[in-house]
This record gives structure tokens, C-alpha cells and sequence, in this order.
């Protein structure tokens, strides 16, 4: 989606609720950014120009960024259980501001969620040796063609395109 269409299609509540988490944690919402930025940056050199569509790439992008946010997060918060939170707020406040598909939507939503599990696994591993250990998992991906699989790979990373 382009920036004009973006901007065309803002909700004034969707923006209003992020600006709102922005106030109620500032470091937090710091961490975010760093975290998409970096997110970005390995997708690209891991998966240039393939990262964007609903396939193995995406699933990782997805389980990285939630899991570098969880991490930066983890920078100015020892509270695994709040850091977790944050990082499920924000990420489905993504799903909803630039939402997608209901299969797609369903595919990073779980896929966030492998990211965000491996947090306390990895949390202090350096970034290098996290991306080996998802692209790991990655090799291991399930493609999905059913709303009702996800529900028997919990634990996986899926994808629903190749």
C-alpha cells in the first residue's frame, strides 16, 4: 500500500490509540521503532524483496519483529509479563491499522506470536545467532491452507503463499 493510500484510509481512532500507547509508554514505544527498523533491516538482507508477501519470509519477518520488540523492550523493563503485553498490543494494533485477509491476518497474528514465545529462550542471545536459530525454525515452516490449521501448529511457523 502506498503512503498517499495510507494516509487516505487513517482511522482517526486507530491513530488516536497509538498515540495514546506512545503517552503511556514512551521507552516502550522507543524500543518499538528501534526494533521495526532493525526488524526491516534483516528481513532485507535475509530475504531481499520477498519479505512482503504471505510466505516463509514473512513468517519470519513477523516472528523477528515481535520478538526484537520483546527484546529492546526488555532494555528499560524487567517485567516479562508486561514487556509480553506491550509487545501483543502493538503488534495487533499493526493487524488492525493495515489490516489484511482474514488468512493473512491469521498468519502474522500466529506467527507474532511464535516470535513473542521465544522470548525468554532467547533474550539474551546476540541478534546474529537469533536469526540462525529462526531460520532454523523457518526450515521447519507449515503452508497453511485452511483457517482451521492454524489451531494444529501452534508451536510453527506457517506461511500461506509460496
Amino acid at each position: 500500500m502506498s503512503f498517499c493510500n495510507i494516509v487516505k484510509n487513517l482511522e482517526f481512532s486507530k491513530v488516536y490509540k497509538i498515540f495514546v500507547m506512545f503517552l503511556k509508554h514512551p521507552l516502550f514505544m522507543f524500543a518499538t521503532v528501534k526494533a521495526t527498523f532493525l526488524t526491516m533491516k534483516i528481513a532485507q538482507r535475509e530475504f531481499p524483496y520477498i519479505h512482503g508477501g504471505h510466505n516463509k519470509a514473512n513468517a519470519f519477518r513477523h516472528a523477528i519483529w515481535n520478538l526484537l520488540i520483546a527484546k529492546e523492550s526488555s532494555k528499560f523493563s524487567s517485567d516479562s509479563k508486561a514487556i509480553l503485553y506491550w509487545t501483543k498490543r502493538i503488534t495487533d494494533w499493526h493487524e488492525e491499522f493495515s489490516p489484511n485477509k482474514e488468512m493473512a491476518k491469521l498468519m502474522d497474528l500466529h506467527n507474532n506470536k511464535i516470535g513473542r514465545n521465544k522470548l525468554l529462550k532467547w533474550k539474551e542471545e546476540p541478534i546474529n545467532d537469533i536469526v540462525k536459530f529462526l531460520k532454523v525454525e523457518l526450515s521447519n515452516a507449515i503452508e497453511i491452507k485452511q483457517k482451521h490449521e492454524f489451531k494444529n501448529f501452534e508451536n510453527q511457523l506457517v506461511y500461506i503463499e509460496k
